[in-house]
């Protein structure tokens, strides 16, 4: 497969996701010129590829100028030029001036798509690059290439005269591979861009050759890690601990930093949260992390990353030494007795049926993290009591991997030392499972209980620390209730930023939540019984998710607009059944940046009436999935949505769909999966109607059944 490499991060992804991305990157980049270049050994399909791109229709329609030239090994840059020239101007150049000039004349104002296919040398990028113009416009250059290091030292903007030899000395050394380039490219954008401090940088690369006279993978990766701030040096090896293969979930990888105390100390600046971000960003900038889906809706946020192979084995080897943590799994490596090793950190990786004893690991009251990961759909319940007598000092503990048996809850009151609790815990048919027994745990951090039937803790007010609280369940009864209403509201934690509760909110919470004055994501439940409680005074709350309480039909059409913060950027709303009244409350809200309706239903039955005077003032994203309409009416789309960029239609069926949304001219993207044929021809429709209004930026995405 081709590596796809854009300014941003590089992509290695199969053909068909391939092609989403390069078309995304040429349509909606940056307005900015910007070089995409797809590497990789002959014989891989590049040419083939990026030739379907090139001709791809919404590609075609969207640039004034395009042509495609063919470089190959040997070349003549001046008939290469020349071939451009004729393709942009229709037409072979008659003037004695030179063709170079004449060809960055013509180019000069239009947004133009330029493929050089086969690009060999730095040398024949940088004679040809002088040509194409920077006009912000959006136009894009395309390079196949068998040698990625040529762009990727200079992310496609060529590199400054002074060091131009020094840098292809540099990127001589990388010999090609894709992983060294990258390494290597996220040191240099670290050193001071002076010819001095290069020619260093140079000698500091021949010092790590261990093989000829280029660098290899190996060596880079340990080249990067040597100058990586000692703060991020941990949260890297950390990600030994993790799966192989799998996307990795930012958030819980962020939790388990904070409570290792991997951020302990920078605090200062602002929320431990955002500067275990600004963590994961210099490691994604350094090369050593991939970006496997970020979001940008309030900011650009990264949602899941990967780690190369190799990364992976490094960390591997590395993380026994530097942050005392063994992997241990049931196909491959066990647990050996005899070794000399004393680890603080243990990584239990299963696959299959599997036996979870006490004698897996040693008792050894040195170990305070422990992590379960297991890739099995189907499993038995363990027991798994013998935990917090064997490991006393445990300050993580995560079984969200296996079913455990709910006597765990009365064990591990006794690890006082826990900042970290994960458990999916099996809840007894007859009876609720009960956190009732966590008073010990004032040092605990992050929380996180699933279970079929469960209630709220009622020693919350002990966990002074607690910064995420999941606690969730299918099903919450009458005793589940009755428990939750006994919550001590006695001084709790100042630090909580996430509640997640199946259960609805009652008056009895609302003494809780005021002193939850941090908080910045709200998920709970609403009642038919209990109207919606106010909740202005949290101020900085940012997401609001409700559900509908343990599936009764809830109308929510008692809210008043004073009864939000109007910090909220987000709103999702589940199985509840919307007024017109609620929608227009909900539009009122002043931040208001995404709104998603899950499997909701309309007061007016199967239509949707969005009202004259219904107007979302900065929502760019609106995703409506399973929605119970067949109609859908908007009075006037483009007031009534005037900011939106991204419209999500997931298993909806409608069959009378709005007029007027090719007229919102900040929407970039309509996305359809799974619909109806009449929601994925008003799709395309919209597409060719945007189109001939001059908005050629937005993109559609369509999944059928």
């Amino acid at each position: 497969m081709p590596n796809i490499s854009n300014q941003d991060n590089d992509i290695v992804v199969g053909f068909k996701k391939a092609e989403e991305t390069i078309i995304n990157q040429l349509i909606n980049g940056s307005k900015e010129r910007e070089v995409v270049l797809i590497s990789g050994m002959g014989g891989l399909g590049k040419t083939t590829f990026v030739r379907g791109v090139y001709e791809e229709k919404n590609v075609a329609n969207h640039f004034d100028k395009r042509a495609w030239c063919t470089v190959s090994q040997e070349y003549d840059c001046k008939d290469l030029m020349n071939k451009i020239y004729s393709q942009v101007c229709g037409s072979e150049i008659t003037m004695r001036s030179s063709v170079a000039e004449e060809l960055c004349k013509r180019l000069m104002g239009m947004r133009y798509l330029i493929v050089l296919d086969d690009i060999w040398s730095v040398e024949a990028w940088e004679e040809l690059n002088r040509v194409f113009p920077e006009c912000d416009n959006g136009s894009r250059i395309v390079l196949t290439s068998r040698q990625e290091s040529m762009v990727k030292l200079f992310k496609g903007k060529g590199c400054p005269k002074e060091l131009e030899n020094v840098g292809r000395e540099i990127s001589n050394k990388c010999k090609g591979l894709p992983l060294t380039v990258g390494l290597i490219a996220g040191l240099l954008e670290k050193v001071e861009k002076s010819e001095q401090m290069w020619r260093e940088f140079l000698l500091t690369l021949n010092s790590h050759v261990t093989f000829g006279d280029g660098i290899q993978s190996n060596d880079a990766i340990e080249l990067s890690y040597k100058y990586l701030a000692d703060h991020l040096k941990p949260c890297l090896l950390y990600l030994a601990a993790l799966p192989e293969d799998k996307e990795i979930d930012v958030s819980e990888l962020i939790e388990l930093w904070i409570s290792e105390g991997f951020i302990e100390g920078m605090v200062g600046i602002g929320r431990v949260e955002d500067e275990a971000e600004d963590y994961l960003n210099h490691l994604v900038s350094s090369n050593l992390i991939m970006v496997s889906r970020k979001q940008n809706v309030h900011r650009i946020v990264i949602l899941s990353c990967r780690v190369h192979d190799l990364v992976r084995d490094f960390c591997l080897t590395k993380a026994r030494e530097e942050i005392s943590m063994e992997i241990i799994n049931n196909t491959e490596k066990k647990w050996d007795p005899t070794l000399n090793f004393t680890p603080h950190r243990i990584c239990l990786h299963f696959e299959g049926v599997f036996h979870l004893s006490s004698e897996l690991v040693p008792w050894n009251s040195s170990i305070h993290t422990i992590l379960v990961f297991w890739d099995y759909i189907f499993g038995p319940v363990y027991n798994v009591s013998w935990i917090a007598k064997k490991f006393e000092h445990l300050t993580i503990l995560d079984l969200e991997g296996i079913l455990v048996h709910q006597s765990i809850l009365s064990k591990v009151n006794s690890l006082i030392h826990l900042r970290y609790l994960a458990l999916n815990v099996d809840g007894d048919k007859n009876d609720d499972a009960s956190p009732l027994s966590l008073e010990n745990l004032e040092y605990l951090i992050i929380l996180k209980l699933n279970s079929e039937k469960v209630h709220f803790p009622v020693f919350f007010w002990n966990m002074r620390r607690l910064r995420h609280m999941s606690i969730t369940g299918s099903r919450c009864g009458d005793s589940c209730k009755e428990k939750s209403k006994s919550v001590m509201i006695a001084p709790c934690s100042k630090e909580l930023q996430t509640w997640d509760w199946p259960c609805s909110l009652t008056p009895n919470h609302e003494c809780l939540l005021r002193e939850l004055l941090c908080l910045k994501t709200l998920s709970c439940g609403v009642s038919s019984s209990e109207s919606f409680l106010k909740i202005d005074f949290l101020h900085h709350l940012e997401k609001l998710e409700l559900f509908s309480f343990n599936g009764e039909p809830h109308l929510l059409n008692n809210l008043k607009l004073s009864k939000f913060p109007s910090s909220v950027k987000e709103i999702q709303l589940h199985s509840i059944t919307l007024s017109v009244s609620a929608i227009s409350t909900i539009a009122q809200i002043s931040n208001l940046e995404t709104l998603v309706l899950w499997s909701c239903i309309f007061e007016e039955g199967l239509t949707w009436n969005v009202e004259e005077e219904t107007k979302f003032p900065k929502l760019k994203r609106l995703k409506l999935f399973n929605l119970g309409i067949g109609i859908w009416n908007i009075s006037s789309v483009a007031e009534s949505f005037s900011c939106l960029e991204q419209l999500d239609l997931i298993f909806c069926v409608m069959h009378v769909m709005p007029s007027g949304f090719e007229d919102i001219l900040t929407l970039k993207m309509i996305s359809a999966w799974c619909c109806s044929l009449t929601v994925d021809s008003w799709v395309e429709e919209i597409q060719e109607c945007a189109r001939d209004l001059g908005n050629e930026q937005l993109q559609v995405d369509i999944l059928c059944k």
